[in-house]
């Protein structure tokens, strides 16, 4: 088959985008994804970067041809938090890592966390007021990592370790920091050393490792949460995880499980609050499930209004992969060496598969709808061997999250001008997002 050669991203070599990378690095290649139309690349010094939005070629480097590909160098900035964890390793480390987690999120393992999700919820909304102002980002991200230290280990991090959801945020920042610096290694002689982000990372490593060390005290086979399983798991050949990759795990885990998720169910209260059509469906829809049954009973619609968020404001913006050998996808040649960005964010957006993306339209996720979508046209886990392992329990959190509080409350926004997005670890907001706690009531509880 005759190829074609990759069309140059020009515009990224102008000025104002050198203006753009120095600012911030992150939301430049963002926007270096969302500029391209199918397929584009980038050269930033050694680095040559191929952008994908096309579904077809996305599945194929994700799925078809897989083994033709490893985790683009970037990723491995995370390393300085979660080790060689699950987002991070690759080859051998990584088929180990995985098949000794997997147990952990079996489906049925999965079901077994709702009433830690809905405990969780319910204590949130009861530390808050009528009327009261929350800042919505944070109050996520207090509830998530009550939900992820119950189903980790049993315990409540917030009261026994303080500040760690601020120190995984600036440790999550510092990564994302180094990333761009691999990624644009002209921005690299710009950075300083972050001492205060080292010393988050070291408490929140202490914080880890203190937690496994407890946990070895006590007797074997006590405890279902996660840590115990990782603990006592084993590979038929008899391999168990050390604690070093133990505690790689678990940090993985929080990053995956309590940033993304936070990240998600922000957007999506930001944009239910909007659209008082959408909050009547979910709160109609809350109530009918009853408190007793709220863990068993079907919400197809608010599954549709946590998939919706997710297309908009998928919990990470890219997925990389770096080319080991010349790859033919479609008429083009990936080489040898040369990085590949596929950002869900981008491709989630692609009029032709999504008419009138920016509009918030839980109708896409109907199933009739959501069956005509071409693989990998809706990628917020990814897909393939490498797609997150803990995707079915983030859409099990964030159902129950969203069920649980349009059940009690809703949340009205204090300021209405728009807010963008600031391209981290996670799609952040741009600013505080602001709401007004609203109880519906003694009779609906």
């Amino acid at each position: 088959m005759n190829t074609r050669p990759i069309p140059i991203l020009s515009w990224a070599y102008r000025p104002s985008s050198l203006r753009e990378v120095l600012r911030s690095p992150s939301a430049f290649l963002l926007k270096l994804s969302c500029a391209t139309s199918d397929i584009g690349q980038f050269r930033a010094g050694p680095v040559h970067i191929i952008c994908v939005n096309h579904p077809e070629w996305i599945y194929a480097i994700l799925v078809e041809k897989a083994t033709s590909f490893r985790k683009m160098p970037a990723v491995r900035t995370l390393h300085v938090l979660t080790g060689e964890g699950l987002l991070v390793s690759d080859g051998p480390t990584w088929v180990k890592h995985r098949r000794l987690a997997a147990p952990a999120f079996h489906q049925r393992r999965i079901l077994s966390y709702q009433d830690i999700v809905i405990r969780s919820a319910k204590e949130a909304l009861a530390r808050w007021r009528d009327g009261e102002v929350i800042d919505l980002e944070h109050e996520m991200k207090r509830l998530t990592l009550t939900i992820v230290g119950r189903a980790l280990f049993s315990r409540d991090l917030n009261e026994i370790v303080s500040g760690l959801s601020q120190d995984i945020d600036t440790a999550l920042e510092y990564v994302n920091g180094l990333s761009s610096r691999v990624t644009l290694p002209l921005i690299g002689p710009l950075a300083r050393r972050n001492r205060a982000a080292l010393a988050a990372i070291a408490r929140v490593d202490a914080a880890v490792r203190n937690l496994i060390a407890e946990r070895r005290r006590q007797p074997q086979g006590e405890h279902t949460d996660f840590l115990g399983m990782l603990l006592a798991a084993q590979t038929e050949d008899g391999q168990a995880l050390t604690d070093e990759e133990v505690r790689d795990e678990v940090l993985t885990m929080f990053v995956a499980g309590h940033e993304t998720v936070a990240t998600v169910l922000t957007w999506l209260f930001y944009l239910v609050a909007q659209r008082p059509d959408v909050r009547s469906r979910l709160e109609e829809e809350a109530q009918q499930a009853g408190d007793a049954d709220l863990v068993a009973a079907p919400r197809p619609y608010t599954l549709q209004v946590y998939k919706e968020a997710m297309r908009l404001y998928p919990g990470g913006f890219t997925i990389g992969r770096q080319a080991i050998r010349d790859v033919q996808i479609g008429d083009w040649i990936i080489p040898a060496g040369a990085w590949v960005m596929i950002s869900p964010y981008s491709v989630h957006r692609n009029p032709r598969i999504f008419p009138d993306p920016e509009r918030f339209d839980p109708e896409r996720f109907v199933p009739q709808n959501e069956q005509k979508l071409p693989r990998a046209a809706y990628i917020p886990f990814g897909i393939g061997p490498r797609a997150c392992i803990g995707g079915q329990f983030a859409i099990m959190e964030g159902q129950l999250v969203v069920s649980t509080f349009a059940r009690y409350i809703r949340l009205a926004l204090v300021n209405t001008s728009p807010v963008g997005i600031s391209p981290q670890i996670t799609l952040r907001p741009d600013r505080k997002i602001e709401m007004r706690v609203e109880k519906l009531g003694r009779e609906r509880a």
